[in-house]
């Protein structure tokens, strides 16, 4: 009966002999690998710019060993990025729960564009696999964005997307077209209006396996002159 009265004592001190090691673990786990996956993160989007703050969060932080992130917090001052560098981004993160990204100023590199499209206050939200992003943009940068001869102006949008009147000169004829800038099927188009079969005449602006874009919105700033809101809708699969 005496060996019978010990075995539970024998236990507890196995049980406590075992969990504070592991206890341990799971406290230095939860204060290392937030940094070490933040300075990684950090390392990868300061590629294209300068990155200001990086933090990353997960409970129990161990989670992190097999890529489960709960959340990523990111402030840069400048980045300089190409819509296919962009898609990569956000198809690296998909595993992320929640991503909320700051960017003072932006550029988005594409072709044909000779200095890329400039933007401010860039704000990018990620909620599982749903993107919003959110940008101010002003005439000037727009202008800039173009080749010399060309022209844009936002006019607005709807439920179709967004309505840009683009102006040039061809066979030394100054014209005009509208053009409406949409999604379909998770690509981005560009489409001319009033003119028939304008649909044959598209253009694909942005098409990515990975990232399906869903609606496209602008719109004047209220209190500034020639600024737009801009902003997009997407999902990463």
């Amino acid at each position: 009966m005496a060996i019978e009265r010990k075995r539970p004592h024998r236990a507890r001190r196995i049980a406590l002999a075992t969990g504070g090691p592991l206890a341990l673990l799971v406290v230095l786990a939860q204060a290392v690998l937030p940094g070490v996956v933040a300075d990684r993160a950090r390392a990868k989007v300061a590629k294209y710019g300068t990155v200001e703050s990086v933090s990353v969060s997960a409970f129990p932080a161990i989670e992190l060993l097999w890529g489960s992130v709960d959340s990523v917090s990111l402030r840069a001052r400048d980045l300089t990025v190409s819509l296919e560098q962009v898609a990569t981004l956000l198809w690296e993160a998909r595993n992320v729960g929640s991503v909320n990204a700051t960017v003072r100023s932006a550029t988005l590199l594409a072709p044909g564009s000779p200095s890329g499209l400039s933007a401010s206050d860039v704000h990018v939200l990620k909620r599982g696999s749903s993107v919003t992003a959110t940008a101010n943009l002003t005439q000037a940068q727009l202008d800039q964005s173009l080749p010399g001869g060309l022209g844009a102006q936002l006019l607005g949008s709807g439920p179709g997307g967004v309505t840009v009147r683009a102006s040039g000169a061809l066979f030394g004829i100054r014209a005009s077209i509208d053009v409406l800038v949409r999604p379909l099927e998770g690509r981005v188009v560009a489409e001319p209006i009033g003119v028939p079969f304008g649909s044959l005449a598209s253009i694909t602006l942005f098409s990515d396996p990975h990232v399906q874009v869903n609606s496209i919105a602008a719109g004047a700033v209220p209190g500034q002159k020639s600024t737009y809101a801009v902003s997009l809708g997407a999902s990463v699969s």
